[in-house]
């Protein structure tokens, strides 16, 4: 009947991707102690790993109300609202994040939103402000090089190219900067950024949707066959790829 101990075992099992196990835990919790903020955020974490936001939404909703400056809560409202697609709501609950906790990935996740109300100019900045706190953290320099790929592909490349320097297994790094090789037409460089994708991880079927698209564009349609019939292999309820192949 200890709470803490069905509490850390549901972190345990959301570590392991066990959403089932972790959420009937975390439920546990509450039922000892139905006000248990750190549950009930984390509750709203499980759904949203499970898709289901409207549900995230009530848990958080919850846990603020209980804890109104819970710092772990709003970050993860955020996640949230943004793929509820509440994109003005999601820009108030981040500028609480910010107002509560100044880290980096509060400011990432307020830049993010601005991206989503095609606000660039402030997104940039709560980009650069999040890299300027942890010049390691990726997400804020992935994003930061998607914004620019198009005005300035010369900064998003040194972007994921300082990513790479800090983590050489960095998958959405190689894509990033495959993205802007391919912006500069350099399609050889953009395979080769995808073809270490598969090297790092080879059951991760995009990969080969994406190598097979370049090297379509590039015209050696004799490589891109074998990358789609790989990826349909990997994931045959994809159409699309269907239709690239053929």
């Amino acid at each position: 009947s200890n709470e803490d101990y069905y509490f850390v075992r549901g972190q345990t099992y959301e570590k392991l991707n066990k959403f089932t196990e972790a959420r009937a835990d975390y439920e546990k919790v509450l039922v000892f102690d139905a006000k248990n903020v750190d549950a009930t955020v984390r509750l709203g974490e499980i759904c949203n790993k499970s898709g289901k936001y409207d549900e995230a939404l009530m848990f958080l909703n919850h846990a603020t109300a209980l804890d109104k400056r819970n710092g772990d809560a709003y970050p993860i409202k955020v996640i949230t609202l943004l793929a509820l697609e509440q994109y003005d709501q999601a820009l108030k609950v981040a500028d609480t994040a910010v107002a509560i906790k100044d880290t980096p990935m509060n400011y990432y996740n307020r830049g993010v939103v601005y991206r989503k109300l095609t606000n660039d100019e402030l997104a940039k900045k709560e980009f650069e402000k999040s890299i300027s706190k942890d010049k390691k953290l990726p997400e804020p320099r992935l994003a930061l090089a998607e914004l620019l790929i198009d005005s300035d592909p010369t900064v998003a490349m040194e972007q994921c190219s300082e990513v790479l320097k800090n983590d050489d297994r960095n998958t959405d790094a190689y894509i990033m900067r495959s993205r802007v090789y391919k912006k500069n037409l350099d399609y050889p460089n953009a395979i080769n950024d995808i073809s270490k994708n598969i090297l790092i991880d080879p059951e991760n079927a995009n990969f080969y949707k994406i190598r097979g698209t370049y090297y379509q564009e590039f015209n050696q349609h004799t490589n891109a066959i074998p990358d789609f019939s790989k990826y349909i292999a990997l994931n045959s309820q994809d159409p699309e790829v269907y239709f690239l192949r053929a």
